[in-house]
């Protein structure tokens, strides 16, 4: 089974990650902003497991959680930047996030952690290592899987909510067990946790289906603005402020890997500028010799060598045929 995989793991980090967790009277979790299926998922396990061991903890998280995640939610208090200054945890767990500028909340967690208060870091992509304690695999599908490696090592009590938690970020992370991160551990995993009542298919249902009636405008509108340089094999495409209305933004969500299917293209993108300013910029190499992991490590983001991302603030404006952030 996957005695192999948790075999992998340093067994003195999870001691300590298991001791603070248990001494700890108050606990922060956070996950990068504009999180997904796999940040969320990863986040409300732990909280499930903190549940379940009595712990006081509360989840910062810089927007409200969208509707499309509230059935892996948690009965915990989710708190805003605001209420985040005031915190004054014993211990601060990040998951899947790779550095504290994809937080949401930088300056707050650095000012935190002079103060002297205990981070740990647990991650699947490229990372800085900005923790106490840095649980980093970059060649596991997902964070959820790590975590669920962790959990077996401890003996935890998975239940089938935890079980549906782990699994839906494994599911998210190999789009559905058909990209490049997907490997014997992944398939094993999803066996393992539908044995314990994971609800598999009603993952995939919400993976899957999309009810937002502004589907063909906003796709329409994506594929539209599709440009490809044939200069460099680049295919990439943008979303503007105006676009997306609230609690759309998800319709868009698999956009880059659909742009990755084009033939004779090196690497696909898409840019998504928000109302705050702020440009996301989703990337992934479709012949696996561009290495985007670096590209996005430049800006401060993170990711894996075929799949990554990063965040910059500014505007994009069409220049001729091209689109250019100002």
């Amino acid at each position: 089974m996957l005695e192999n995989f948790t075999a992998e793991l340093n067994k003195e980090d999870l001691n300590i990650l298991k001791d603070r967790l248990q001494k700890a009277q108050s606990i922060l979790i956070f996950t990068h902003q504009n999180p997904d299926t796999d940040a969320i998922g990863s986040t409300m396990a732990l909280a499930r497991h903190l549940s379940h061991e009595g712990k006081e903890y509360k989840i910062f998280l810089p927007k409200p959680l969208i509707e499309r995640f509230f059935y892996l939610k948690e009965q915990a208090v989710i708190i805003n930047e605001k209420e985040l200054e005031r915190e004054t945890p014993d211990l601060i767990v990040g998951l899947d996030c790779s550095n504290l500028d994809w937080s949401g909340a930088e300056e707050i967690f650095k000012q935190k952690k002079a103060a002297g208060i205990f981070f740990i870091n647990i991650d699947h992509h490229p990372n800085s290592s900005y923790a106490d304690i840095n649980i980093v695999d970059k060649g596991r599908p997902s964070t959820s899987l790590i975590l669920y490696n962790i959990f077996k090592v401890w003996g935890t009590t998975i239940d089938d909510k935890m079980a549906t938690q782990i699994l839906a970020g494994v599911v998210a992370d190999t789009n559905g067990f058909i990209n490049g991160a997907t490997n014997t551990e992944a398939y094993l995993a999803a066996g393992e946790l539908m044995e314990r009542g994971a609800r598999y298919n009603y993952i995939m249902k919400k993976f899957e289906k999309n009810d937002h009636s502004s589907w063909f405008r906003l796709w329409s509108r994506l594929l539209s603005r599709l440009t490809r340089n044939d200069k460099i094999k680049l295919a990439y495409s943008v979303v503007l402020p105006e676009d997306v209305e609230d609690g759309e933004a998800a319709v868009l969500d698999g956009a880059t890997n659909f742009l990755s299917n084009l033939s004779e293209m090196r690497m696909a993108m898409i840019l998504k500028e928000d109302k705050d300013g702020e440009i996301r910029v989703s990337m992934r190499s479709i012949d696996g010799q561009i290495n985007v992991a670096e590209i996005a490590n430049w800006f401060g983001g993170g990711g894996h060598v075929k799949s990554a991302g990063f965040a910059i603030r500014g505007r994009l404006e069409r220049e001729g045929n091209y689109w250019q952030i100002v």
